[in-house]
């Protein structure tokens, strides 16, 4: 009897053994981040569990965030690689200037899950398609409105940028100027046309607003300094240029690009540029450009307003149809521009 008794506590025993060893063996098919930071950083980090993803702030100051270490932890049993390279806490180096990408293998080796790392410096260059580290910065700004859409202008609204454009410099220089883009077509080709960047020239000095004209480059990188130039000594310019040169934006929410189309070449236009950032080592121009025609982002700001020109882009549309420039100061500035040039004697263009 009592072997008996022994055998059936055995067939009792035995499944729950079993049981127990099966549980031991079972692995995590987890396959997460759960904790991160950088050694040495003070960064702002984000975990977003539902896309996989690591957003990172760095301060400001920090353009280039290379050679950096990552504290980190995981699902449990599960290991890290970027590329072919295993991924310790505390010891695995990385470069964050440009996004890159963890392999996560979870401890059953079986569940694996990629996670991007992406880094900028700022909170709004990457929301408006610019890149991710600012370099430099600069807006000649105004704390009161001067920026002008075209298609509110009148009867030849449809031509207006160049009245529209040399309004919003006359504003910008003076801040008691109270005259409209429409008076400013009814003092010059009143019964409608394309202005010349003469009519531009005439017009500001019948207002008393200080103008210089002076030449751009026979290359990108000339031009873009003979710009930043400009806005660094506190100016403000208008463009005559091109517009089919400006490359179409990628992303109806981005600032960057052009957000309207040109067709074919030909698309003389006015533009008026008040600074420039300086992103991932590419420089973008900050414009007010009038062609808006109502056009907003989903923030309710026009997209004219504050958009952003790639300086080669400018280059081109610049170099291939008014090589030149018209510099506005501030009402009452009396200081020369350097090289600057009697309007009578360049070639003049004309933008609708």
């Amino acid at each position: 009897m009592k072997s008996q008794f022994t055998y059936l506590v055995a067939l009792l025993i035995l499944p729950l053994i079993i049981s127990c060893e099966k549980e031991e063996i079972k692995k995590s098919n987890e396959a997460d981040i759960l904790t991160y930071n950088l050694v040495g950083q003070t960064i702002d980090v984000k975990i977003i569990t539902v896309s996989r993803s690591i957003n990172i702030t760095f301060p400001i100051e920090v353009i280039s965030p290379n050679q950096l270490i990552a504290n980190f932890t995981l699902s449990e049993g599960a290991t890290a690689y970027v590329g072919t390279a295993l991924q310790i806490s505390g010891q695995s180096v990385n470069d964050y200037v440009i996004p890159f990408t963890y392999k996560i293998v979870a401890e059953d080796e079986k569940s694996i899950l990629n996670w991007e790392v992406s880094s900028s410096n700022n909170t709004y260059t990457v929301r408006w398609g610019l890149g991710r580290f600012l370099i430099q910065t600069l807006s000649n700004n105004r704390d009161y409105e001067w920026y002008i859409d075209q298609a509110n202008t009148g009867i030849h609204s449809n031509v207006n940028c160049g009245p529209s454009s040399t309004t919003m410099t006359a504003k910008w220089s003076d801040a008691s100027f109270n005259n409209s883009a429409e008076d400013a077509r009814a003092a010059y080709r009143s019964d409608g046309g394309w202005w010349y960047t003469s009519d531009i020239g005439n017009y500001l000095t019948d207002c008393n607003i200080p103008h210089q004209f002076i030449e751009l480059s026979t290359n990108s990188s000339g031009t873009q300094q003979v710009i930043t130039n400009q806005l660094d000594n506190g100016k403000i310019i208008i463009l005559c240029l091109d517009m089919y040169y400006i490359r179409d934006g990628a992303n109806s929410e981005w600032r960057v690009d052009k957000f309207y189309t040109t067709g074919s070449t030909g698309w003389g236009h006015f533009i008026v540029v008040k600074g420039y950032r300086n992103v991932d080592e590419e420089v973008f121009f900050e414009v007010y450009d009038p062609y808006c025609y109502g056009m907003k982002y989903n923030d309710g700001t026009f997209k004219g307003k504050n958009r952003y020109y790639r300086d080669e882009d400018i280059y081109d549309a610049t170099s291939i149809w008014w090589n030149y420039t018209i510099v506005v100061s501030e009402k009452g500035d009396k200081s020369l521009v350097e090289k600057s040039l009697d309007p009578s004697e360049i070639p003049h263009m004309w933008g609708r």
